[in-house]
C-alpha cells in the first residue's frame, strides 16, 4: 500500500483538497499515534490480569470465540479515537492555524466535508465491532468513549474548552481504553484482580494527564487568545511543570504502597511493576526538568513534550511483563 508524506501533500493540496481515499488516509495518519497508544491501552488491559493468557491459550469452542471477541477491541479504541481527535481537529482548525499547526484540515489539504466522513466511517465502525462481540459491558463501554470524545469537541459542551474537566476527561478515556480490555473476558474476571486494576489505571490515568498537561505548554498563546482556560494559563508554566512532577512522583507512591497492599492481602505483588513504574515516573522527571529551562520557548517545549510519547508507550509492556512475573 502506497504511503503518504502529509508534508508532501501539504505542498501537493495548495490548490485545493485531496481526493476521497486519499483524505482518509492522511487523516489518520496525522493521527495513528495517539490513535496506536490507546489501542495500546485497549491490548493492555487484555493481557494485564491473573490469569488471562490462560483463557486465551486454553482450547475448545469458548476460547475460540473469546480470542475472537477480543480482536475487535483495540481496533474500536484505534477508530474511536482516530475519530475523536480528526472531531477535534475540525472543532480547532482555526486554533490550530493560529498555534502554527500544520495539520491536514487548516491547511486546506482536506475538506471539512471530508474529516466529517472520516468521523463518521470510524464511529460507526467501532459501534459495529463492539455490538459484534455480544458484550454488553464492552458495548457499554464504548459508547461512553463515544459520548466522551463528542462531548470533548462539542460547541454547547466543549469539555476541551473548560479548565481541569479537559484534562480530567482524556485521562477517563484513556482508562476505559484499558478497561475495555480488562473485562473482555467477563466483568468478574477484571473485579477478582482489584489491586491490579486500580494500579494500572490509576497509572496510566496520571500519566496521561501529565502528557495532556504539558502538551498544552507550547499553545498557552494561541489557548490564550482563543479563551481557554488551560492548566498552564491559569496556574502559570512554572507551576504546571511542578505540579506535573508531583504527579510524576505520585506515580511512584501510589504503586508501591498497592504492591504493599496486595503483598498483605495475599503474599503476592506486582514487583516488576512497581520497579519498573518507578523508572518510568522517574525519566518523566527528567524531561520535565529540562522542559523547566524553556518555558518561553513555546518549540523547545513542544519537543521535549514529543520525548514523553515513547516513555508513554514503553508503559504498558511494563504491566504486562508484571503480570507474567506474579
Amino acid at each position: 500500500m502506497a504511503s503518504f508524506n502529509i508534508r508532501e501533500n501539504h505542498r501537493e493540496g495548495a490548490s485545493g483538497p485531496v481526493s476521497f481515499i486519499r483524505s482518509q488516509i492522511i487523516l489518520f495518519q496525522s493521527r495513528k499515534k495517539f490513535a496506536l497508544l490507546y489501542c495500546l491501552a485497549t491490548v493492555t488491559g487484555l493481557f494485564s490480569l491473573p490469569g488471562a493468557f490462560s483463557v486465551l491459550l486454553s482450547s475448545g469452542p469458548e476460547s475460540l470465540a473469546v480470542v475472537g471477541s477480543t480482536l475487535a477491541l483495540p481496533l474500536a479504541s484505534l477508530l474511536i479515537t482516530a475519530g475523536t481527535y480528526i472531531l477535534n481537529d475540525l472543532a480547532d482548525a482555526e486554533l490550530d492555524r493560529a498555534n502554527g499547526k500544520k495539520r491536514p484540515i487548516p491547511s486546506g489539504l482536506v475538506s471539512r466535508r471530508q474529516a466529517w466522513a472520516f468521523v463518521a466511517l470510524t464511529f460507526g465502525t467501532a459501534v459495529l465491532l463492539a455490538i459484534a462481540t455480544f458484550s454488553p459491558v464492552g458495548i457499554a463501554i464504548v459508547a461512553m468513549m463515544l459520548a466522551i470524545g463528542i462531548m470533548y469537541s462539542s460547541p454547547k459542551i466543549a469539555l476541551m474548552k473548560r479548565f481541569v474537566v479537559k484534562t480530567v476527561s482524556i485521562a477517563i478515556f484513556y482508562n476505559l481504553c484499558a478497561l475495555l480490555g480488562m473485562t473482555a473476558y467477563s466483568l468478574d474476571f477484571a473485579m477478582d484482580n482489584p489491586v491490579q486494576v486500580v494500579t494500572i489505571l490509576l497509572t496510566l490515568a496520571i500519566a496521561v494527564f501529565i502528557s495532556s498537561t504539558l502538551n498544552d505548554m507550547g499553545d498557552v498563546d494561541g489557548d490564550k487568545a482563543a479563551g481557554r482556560r488551560t492548566i498552564p494559563i491559569v496556574i502559570g508554566k512554572d507551576n504546571t511543570i511542578k505540579l506535573t512532577m508531583a504527579l510524576a512522583a505520585s506515580i511512584m507512591a501510589a504503586n508501591w504502597i498497592l504492591y504493599g497492599i496486595d503483598v498483605a492481602a495475599d503474599g503476592k505483588g506486582g514487583l516488576v511493576t512497581a520497579i519498573m513504574t518507578s523508572i518510568f515516573a522517574l525519566a518523566i522527571a527528567a524531561i520535565m526538568s529540562k522542559m523547566r529551562k524553556g518555558l518561553r520557548d513555546a518549540e523547545s517545549m513542544r519537543k521535549q513534550h514529543k520525548k514523553l510519547f515513547p516513555l508513554q508507550m514503553g508503559l504498558h509492556p511494563i504491566f504486562i511483563a508484571g503480570v507474567l512475573m506474579l
